[in-house]
């Protein structure tokens, strides 16, 4: 554990600094205080090289520095706090995304994702329970999609701290939650999510039109799940396996009996990246079993599902078929999600070990670095909870 925490404290303090701040003229940094620091006086320290700069705590040990009107920028105010000795990491901050989907023409096949990962074979044992909450943190969740009705709960806006999650504009989040929990069809008509019955809580971490989020947000919105209990959070959004504050959050949300879902990437890079304890990176196959070379892959992808042409919900009531590693970590949410609804008592590490387990070995043998430890499979899900 102490090296898999060296080895990502030595990449993220070699990141390059960001040249795009979170607001125009406002410079912002994720840092790591050592243990037992004083806050109060780092900040006192730190305000006298930085006179407007604010300290906001986020999770566990992790703060942001943000500093508005900045001339200097994020790389300098980074380049400082590096130079405390009680600061074990500084990373810039800068707007993440989530993905932009493309849509395809034709007509759909709606449920080959389905049958690829053997859902219909778990359906027998169990369809999901909405006693089990998967929170999506993204740009909000179209409640009053007719696919979505009676699955999605209440949540919380995380940008205003309203109760406001209803999409601003970007349908990401409710394609999320689709692939999670849409129940349309199984009536015959619409999109089917891996579960059929599944409370999905909204945590929006975005108030704008395109969907660019703070992982500052993204960081309360898992601890905010964590606190309410939830044993599923699934963050699909860019840049997220390699934020400071996201790790340290996955750490918390762990720790509480929890586990943090996140996608690859879609830049097609391989990352140098160390494979996070706390958080299970999901990678891309297409419905041949081959990794599409669109998709991020690296030492810390943990296993893969199916990205291509899936098809789900969006908002205005309507669909979309789409692609990226989003939609891959949305089917392993949804599936850890069901695996819970047989074994509620499962721990963090448990359904962890259980989720790498449930896999098919593509790839070279053994886990490897575009794969993880292969393609999502809950008949070998459904064997494993039998023994």
């Amino acid at each position: 554990m102490k090296i898999q925490l060296e080895l990502a404290l030595a990449v993220l303090c070699t990141l390059p600094a960001s040249a795009a701040a979170v607001e125009n003229g406002e410079a912002t940094v994720f840092f790591k205080l050592s243990k037992g620091s004083s806050i109060a006086e780092f900040a006192a320290a730190l305000r006298r090289d930085f006179p407007g700069v604010k300290v906001e705590p986020l999770v566990g040990d992790v703060y942001l520095a943000k500093e508005k009107d900045s001339r200097r920028g994020a790389g300098d105010l980074a380049g400082r706090l590096r130079a405390f000795n009680n600061v074990l990491a500084a990373q810039p901050g800068e707007l993440s995304y989530p993905p932009k989907d493309e849509e395809r023409t034709g007509e759909p096949d709606k449920k080959w994702f389905l049958d690829k990962i053997q859902a219909p074979l778990f359906w027998q044992k169990s369809k999901g329970s909405r006693s089990v909450r998967v929170m999506v943190c993204d740009t909000g969740i179209e409640s009053g999609h007719p696919d979505l009705r009676g699955n999605i709960g209440a949540g919380i806006n995380l940008v205003d701290g309203s109760g406001n999650t209803e999409p601003s504009g970007n349908g990401h989040g409710t394609r999320i939650a689709g692939l999670i929990g849409a129940q349309g069809w199984h009536t015959g008509t619409g999109a089917a999510g891996v579960n059929w019955e599944v409370s999905i809580i909204p945590g929006k971490i975005s108030n704008k039109a395109d969907g660019a989020t703070d992982h500052a947000d993204s960081a309360k919105c898992i601890k905010w799940g964590a606190d309410q209990g939830i044993k599923v959070v699934n963050l699909s959004i860019s840049n997220a396996a390699g934020n400071l504050a996201v790790q340290e959050a996955a750490e918390y949300l762990y720790n509480k009996g929890g586990i943090l879902v996140v996608s690859a990437g879609n830049k097609g890079e391989n990352l140098n990246l160390p494979d996070d304890p706390h958080m299970v990176v999901v990678g891309a196959t297409n419905d041949l079993d081959w990794h599409p070379p669109a998709y991020n892959t690296g030492a810390y992808v943990d296993l893969s599902a199916p990205s291509s042409s899936l098809y789900t919900t969006d908002k205005g009531g309507g669909y979309i078929t789409s692609n990226g590693t989003s939609l891959s970590a949305a089917i392993v949410s949804g599936a850890a999600a069901l695996i819970l609804s047989v074994k509620p008592g499962l721990t963090s590490q448990q359904l962890i070990d259980l989720l790498l387990a449930s896999t098919v070995d593509l790839g070279a043998p053994g886990r490897d670095d575009v794969f993880g430890t292969g393609r999502l499979d809950l008949k070998k899900a459904l064997e494993l909870l039998a023994r």
